[in-house]
């Protein structure tokens, strides 16, 4: 019998679920955050309790996937009890380790996509809890927006948990040129190997002071900074292509930054993957570092991703299941788009009881034959890195060490004033 209270599955809820199986396992298209805390983890039994409390704040939860292939819909699951959604992991050495495992862990199909992950060893003294949830049953903002109702301040935040600007006119002679596809990439060693489809994580970890006092010198806001360290890191692993002799001068490598276009009046703002991509030239092959961060600045500009926001909004609205199947196969072409990178805020802190989170790291999805997601999050005083490269990718281990590298680099041409310019006009945040 067809349930009454049913929801159709949206046409990014569906094409998330088509990308899944492009993939040798369904997990690659899991997203989520490990929240790591020092101590002795508790009992199962009492995060089993706390599990219970907190998930009547999140109907969204009890949603399952049903209906066939041609009319899939989110449900309620008559049978639905969080005992089901709650694992345990003996966890490993460190996080790296640990995400390694928690990336292969399956999300069963005949309950409501998501689960929450007791681990009790993350390296260091340290135990740690993973939510994970399929990118089609939730994006990026709502499994951060989950992971504050579950893991937040006991008491309700002010007002929704999710909020959105509210769409405005889209001015199309403007935006239209954004829809064009990507150039083909021409040069970049990492999409010479045949990709593993198995992925590996690691971290690093940065003082959000140090941040905020570079945005100072710079005039650039701390997502544009991230993004112009991680073209340094790119460029670190292939130092002599992007240099003035090599196959990669003057190049550059597509990026694309999640950005949402879920409407401000969602009565479901937990379910659902509502996020569209901006693309996002990452300038390796420019030898000026001050033009490279110039670059950026324009490219992560908040007018111009407001303006696809409420583009790709209209679009998507109308866009049939058919004609967004059709152009799967180009949208998920590494080489026209070989990475990706997400901007995350945790705006509540985030803890057990009366033990405080030391580390939130994002786990995010993979897209096939990609070789790298960078996705920064922010949490209390501290910006968390997480690095997710296909095991293909020579040099994944030295990521972090080259991110603080790059990272030192700029701090030290700033404070000699190396930085004359920057696109954002914004300042730092």
């Amino acid at each position: 019998m067809r349930s009454s209270t049913g929801v159709p599955l949206a046409v990014l809820d569906r094409l998330s679920l088509d990308v899944a199986a492009l993939h040798a396992t369904d997990s690659a298209l899991h997203l989520g955050g490990l929240v790591v805390l020092e101590g002795e983890p508790p009992s199962r039994v009492r995060v089993l309790e706390h599990l219970r409390r907190r998930v009547g704040l999140l109907p969204e939860l009890a949603h399952r996937l049903s209906g066939g292939p041609g009319r899939p819909r989110w449900e309620p699951d008559p049978g639905f009890d969080p005992d089901r959604h709650l694992y345990e992991s003996a966890g490993g050495a460190g996080p790296s380790a640990l995400a390694a495992e928690l990336l292969r862990q399956p999300l069963p199909r005949d309950r409501p996509l998501w689960g929450l992950w007791l681990v009790r060893r993350a390296g260091g003294g340290r135990w740690a809890l993973c939510y994970r949830a399929h990118h089609a049953f939730q994006d990026g903002a709502a499994a951060v927006a989950t992971l504050e109702r579950l893991l937040g301040p006991e008491e309700a935040p002010r007002g929704r948990a999710l909020t959105f600007r509210p769409p405005r006119p889209v001015d199309w002679a403007a935006v239209l040129p954004e829809f064009r596809p990507a150039r083909r990439v021409t040069w970049w060693p990492a999409l010479d190997a045949p990709p593993a489809q198995a992925y590996t994580a690691a971290f690093a970890d940065v003082d959000m002071a140090r941040l905020h006092a570079l945005g100072r010198r710079t005039g650039a806001t701390v997502p544009q900074l991230c993004l112009a360290l991680t073209t340094e890191v790119l460029r670190a692993l292939h130092p002599d292509g992007w240099g003035p002799d090599g196959p990669g001068h003057g190049l550059a490598l597509r990026a694309n930054l999640g950005i949402s276009v879920r409407d401000p009046d969602d009565p479901r703002p937990h379910l659902g993957n509502r996020v569209a991509v901006a693309g996002v030239d990452l300038p390796c092959g420019e030898p000026d570092p001050d033009e490279r961060l110039d670059r950026l600045g324009r490219a992560l500009d908040h007018t111009r991703l407001a303006r696809l926001a409420d583009a790709h909004r209209v679009v998507l609205r109308k866009l049939p299941y058919r004609i967004g199947r059709l152009t799967l196969s180009r949208s998920v072409d590494a080489r026209y788009t070989p990475l990706g990178v997400a901007d995350l805020r945790v705006r509540r802190p985030l803890g057990f009881a009366a033990t405080p989170a030391t580390g939130v790291y994002a786990l995010p999805v993979m897209v096939p034959g990609q070789p790298l997601f960078v996705a920064w999050v922010t949490h209390r005083r501290r910006l968390h890195v997480t690095f997710l490269a296909d095991r293909s990718l020579a040099g994944a281990e030295r990521l972090p060490e080259a991110w603080e590298s790059a990272l030192v680099a700029h701090e030290r041409r700033a404070e000699a004033g190396a930085f004359t310019r920057t696109g954002s006009g914004a300042g730092a945040s």
